[in-house]
């Protein structure tokens, strides 16, 4: 039908018929025939509304918010307000560049369309979504100054308080706002999501007032179920998961949380049984990680195997991501040649898996194979000269293992060119400068990155170059704060051993 629809659109350009081939392209999910029909309907039916909505979303799809706005300001000039929120929804997957564009567009707009609190309201989503969390506000006062009772715009305003950092303020005004509006299920369920961040309890309250309005949500009962869990209500949160596995929205994700409970209680049969039962879904993977090593654990590592291979077979899909799962539960029993197998295995099937090729560098590192390692790297490198993560990772390699300072450095800051303030890279950079002989840098890298990432390999780095320069106090200092909560931790006592730091210094200051 399609196929017919559009040859005859395009033949007779009738209206009658132009309008059907966009819809049925818009059912069918086909892109760039709905631009095409949308864009073709507005010329031979320039009046209608369903036309100017269709082709605004379809232009909006394709990252043309500008001419989009075109169509849905002549929608929103005789009251149809729906083709620009669509537009100013799918404008936050725009850059900011472009979403700048269309907030200088508002002047004009209120200036044709004076007093449009719907208007005012997407221009507060704009500002929001650009991050000017002030100017939304202001807008949104705005609204509610002139109508107190648009709930849109009651939920922008609280998500902005939210944003803006005025959490208690945010929670206060929703609470304030469902006295007048008992019922609305989205502002209580707003009002829940801020309480669950600082109170539990008081989240579980608001859902449970939400679960006894709308008894038959599964996903509402799904996140009173997670309360309950949360606040160990472990029996009421069980008896409520197990309800849950019965609707089929709610079932997987019901069945992977009574596993983890029965992790919790022990109960071997229970865990099997639950998350065998998760099937696909957000939560297929979680289980098929928490299973398999729920399995390993228990001294049944062979039949854990069993189990992904068997995954494997089931979901092609998930195939590499499975091959993942069993190379890291071997990693984790110390079996590194046959966790190395696995990925080897796995990339003869994808040989240009990212993420595939990253984990074998990492394992051959382990098993001091860096020139491995090195060619994996470049595999990935080969494909994505921008990836961040394999630049990085080379860069820290060569640097670790090798004397190409030089090299690594380039590599490095790269890397963090790419992936701006990421902790690791920085540590990275310190520590390729510390070989470079730039003890200065290295210590400005090190200890900007032991701020953002409080690690003991990043404090270990810092330690070193601090002790090396003179700064023995401090380095003590820095390592004492990784030891205190974890007295035997091999990176900072390997460290501390190869500098030769005395027995006594390091009881002196360690104990």
């Amino acid at each position: 039908a399609q196929e017919k629809y559009l040859a005859q659109a395009r033949l007779t350009r009738d209206p009658g018929v132009v309008a059907r081939a966009a819809q049925i392209s818009a059912y069918m999910e086909n892109s760039p025939a709905v631009l095409e029909m949308s864009q073709l309907w507005v010329e031979v039916e320039p009046n209608s509304l369903e036309a100017h909505s269709l082709y605004t979303m379809s232009l909006s799809r394709y990252g043309r918010y500008d001419e989009a706005l075109k169509y849905a300001e002549y929608a929103l000039e005789r009251g149809q307000h729906e083709p620009l929120l669509g537009l100013v929804v799918s404008a936050n997957r725009a850059n900011k560049e472009q979403r700048t564009t269309l907030l200088n567009q508002y002047p004009k707009l209120e200036a044709r369309v004076p007093n449009n609190t719907f208007l005012q309201l997407t221009k507060a989503m704009l500002q929001r979504q650009q991050g000017l969390y002030s100017d939304g506000l202001n807008t949104v006062n705005h609204i509610l100054s002139q109508d107190s009772t648009m709930q849109s715009a009651v939920m922008l305003k609280a998500q902005l308080l939210f944003q803006l950092g005025e959490k208690t303020k945010a929670s206060a005004f929703l609470e304030q706002s469902l006295a007048n509006a008992p019922n609305n299920k989205r502002m209580r369920l707003q009002y829940a999501r801020f309480l669950a961040e600082s109170d539990l309890d008081g989240a579980h309250n608001q859902l449970s007032i939400l679960s006894t309005q709308y008894p038959n949500d599964s996903e509402l009962l799904y996140s009173l179920a997670l309360a309950k869990k949360g606040l160990k209500k472990n029996a009421e949160a069980i008896e409520l998961f197990a309800q849950l596995t019965k609707y089929p929205r709610t079932s997987y994700s019901a069945h992977f949380e009574l596993g983890i409970l029965a992790e919790q209680n022990n109960d071997i049969e229970a865990v099997l049984t639950h998350y065998r039962q998760v099937r696909s879904g957000p939560k297929f993977l979680p289980a098929a990680v928490r299973l398999s090593r729920f399995m390993a654990n228990h001294g049944q590592l062979d039949d854990a195997r069993l189990y992904l291979q068997k995954l494997h077979i089931e979901n092609p899909k998930q195939a590499a991501s499975l091959y993942q799962i069993e190379s890291e539960l071997l990693a984790e029993q110390k079996l590194l040649g046959e966790a190395y197998d696995v990925l080897s295995n796995a990339i003869l099937h994808e040989p240009n898996n990212i993420q595939l090729l990253y984990m074998r560098s990492l394992l051959s590192e382990r098993q001091n194979d860096f020139s491995r390692s090195e060619q994996d790297l470049r595999a990935i490198l080969a494909q994505d000269a921008d990836n961040a993560m394999a630049l990085n990772a080379l860069g820290y390699t060569l640097t670790v293992h090798t004397n190409r300072y030089e090299e690594a450095e380039q590599l490095i800051i790269k890397a963090l060119e790419l992936n701006p303030g990421d902790p690791a890279t920085t540590d990275s950079l310190g520590w390729v400068s510390y070989r470079l002989g730039k003890y200065d840098e290295a210590i400005k890298h090190l200890r900007k990155a032991l701020s953002m990432l409080p690690d003991p390999e990043v404090a270990a780095h810092l330690g070193e170059v601090l002790w090396v320069t003179g700064e023995h106090e401090e380095a003590m200092t820095i390592w004492q704060k990784i030891l205190s909560n974890d007295p035997d931790n091999s990176i900072i006592r390997e460290t501390m051993e190869r500098l030769d730091v005395s027995n006594n210094a390091s009881n002196g200051s360690m104990e």
